[in-house]
């Protein structure tokens, strides 16, 4: 009998295998519920993410897999090379199905609908994928992701709209390269990646991820790749402004924004003179403004040592009327104590004990003051916080970080295909709820799970699609309606190019914000596809 260590080893890369049954029809079996009898059934195609079928029609539509393959770098010379369809195909069904270690992708090899689906035939085993990685040209394979991300969202960037920018740190265990010790407060001492990354704020579309060693987490090291990719873009498709952290809140940074006439929102850091205007400025409880939301702001200028010029500062303070008391005169536990005010005294706001006080946040910006007042900027920069949001769900449930080996390279690869793919599937989502942003933990159950059975009749195709969930009535109804719709725009716009295809898809789906426009680019019969 052969060896489950044996069975769970990994295959030489190449074709999936089918499981062989041993022979045995049917066998009895008891359980809580009674006799069953057991079979294996290896000749009827199955499998368990069903309605994937919906989102491949999705992007057949909008013509993004086809163009996806037509720019990709990746070659191959002979006949029993797995081919760059199939090892895409692969990292996709990976990918969407959740997986973060190359050693998953043993997991959807087995699946006998969904590569045929995207016409690759079949999958390629866990070490073709590896090694097809390392056969990138990396500088060719990121320049060649780069214009897939940008381009599957550029044409809604004419809108105004705000970049997020922010560092994130990947733990490593291994002997990569570029594991280098530096800033990483969860594990220290840890050699670590980081992961320089850009969004499309409220949206919660990546415009692309830059990976560094451990050692270079500041800043300023992501900024190359940053103006590479709005460089792809026209300056009218520019965010209105850029918003970020401490980090960026330095003068290198602020000057290359400055020098390409791109405003941004930066926090700074309490350095001893941002400490001593915000001691002068606690006082002035007339120069204070209410912002609603319980805070208010003072606008300032300062220059620091250093700078090369006076900046604008904006002082963010809770609202003394609303901030919260000590419980029985008890000093703030944990975090909070961080942030208690040591020369509190008097009546007042200095005198009060909440998790602002002595806290101040300094918001640096080159916004114009006319535009953007002082009491819009706490609003403005707390809607940062969506990004955090960004990140938690590429690591923890897209994998972003994972697929991680030796070559930094296709570390940099694996970790701007999530990004595309991520989009990919936001944007598909969107068909179904335009107004909210649906993680993958919530939308994948809906969306994309279900026992899937293709059956052949007549020269007919079709896949049976048994959905699990406990709407799934709901389910079957909502993708039914946006399948039917997404048939009938394919119908109309064969012979569109990709391009135009995908502008009518986003017009569709952003059409919550266009307000009655039309994305530019498009042929004039596009009001008669979707008035259809």
């Amino acid at each position: 009998m052969e060896k489950l260590s044996e069975v769970l080893s990994v295959h030489p890369a190449g074709e999936s295998k089918k499981v062989d049954g041993g022979g045995a029809k049917s066998w009895p079996l008891d359980t809580p519920g009674g006799r069953f009898y057991a079979e294996w059934d290896t000749e009827v195609p199955v499998t368990r993410e069903g309605q994937l079928i919906f989102f491949f029609q999705f992007l057949h539509a909008g013509g993004r897999w086809k163009e996806f393959l037509r720019n990709c770098p990746l070659t191959y010379t002979g006949n029993r090379g797995s081919g760059a369809a199939k090892v895409m195909g692969t990292v996709l069904l990976s990918v969407l199905s959740g997986h973060w270690r190359y050693a998953h992708i043993n997991g959807v090899r087995g699946d006998g609908i969904n590569p045929g689906l995207l016409g690759i035939g079949g999958t390629v085993s866990e070490d073709a994928v590896r090694l097809a990685m390392g056969r990138f040209e990396e500088k060719q394979g990121l320049d060649w992701l780069s214009e897939q991300i940008v381009g599957s969202i550029a044409p809604v960037l004419g809108l105004p709209w705000i970049l997020d920018m922010d560092v994130t740190v990947k733990p490593l265990y291994g002997h990569q390269q570029g594991a280098q010790i530096g800033y990483n407060p969860q594990k220290p001492g840890r050699p670590s990646h980081v992961y320089h990354s850009y969004f499309v704020a409220n949206l919660r579309i990546s415009l692309g991820v830059e990976v560094r060693p451990g050692n270079e987490h500041a800043a300023a090291r992501g900024m190359p790749e940053l103006w590479r990719t709005l460089a792809k873009l026209q300056r009218s498709r520019w965010p209105t402004y850029a918003r970020g952290d401490c980090g960026y809140g330095n003068e290198a940074v602020m000057l290359e924004f400055e020098e390409r006439g791109l405003p941004y929102l930066f926090k700074l850091r309490h350095t001893p003179k941002v400490k001593a205007l915000v001691k002068a400025m606690m006082g002035q409880g007339a120069l204070w403004q209410d912002c609603g939301d319980g805070w208010q702001a003072l606008e300032s200028s300062l220059q620091l040592k250093g700078w090369t010029r006076e900046r604008r500062v904006i002082l963010v303070r809770e609202n003394p009327s609303r901030a919260p008391v000590a419980i029985e005169g008890k000093p703030p536990r944990g975090k909070d104590r961080q942030g208690q005010l040591l020369h509190a005294q008097g009546e007042g706001w200095d005198a009060q004990v909440t998790p602002w006080s002595g806290k101040i946040a300094v918001l640096v910006s080159s916004l114009d003051p006319v535009a953007f007042p002082a009491q819009a900027m706490p609003k403005q920069y707390r809607d940062r916080a969506d990004a955090e949001n960004s990140f938690d769900e590429l690591k923890n449930q897209w994998g972003w970080g994972g697929f991680t080996s030796r070559k930094l390279g296709s570390s940099r690869l694996m970790a701007n295909l999530v990004a595309l793919f991520y989009n990919w599937w936001n944007l598909y989502v969107r068909f179904f709820d335009e107004e909210h942003h649906r993680e993958a933990i919530r939308s994948r159950p809906m969306l994309m799970q279900g026992v899937g059975r293709q059956v052949q009749s007549g020269g007919q195709r079709t896949v049976k699609v048994s959905v699990l969930h406990e709407k799934h009535d709901c389910i079957a109804r909502a993708v039914t309606q946006i399948s039917n719709e997404l048939q009938h725009i394919r119908s109309i716009t064969e012979q569109w190019n990709s391009n135009q295809c995908w502008t009518l898809l986003l017009t569709r789906l952003f059409r919550r914000w266009l307000g009655g426009k039309w994305l530019p680019g498009l042929p004039p019969e596009a009001e008669l596809v979707l008035s259809g």
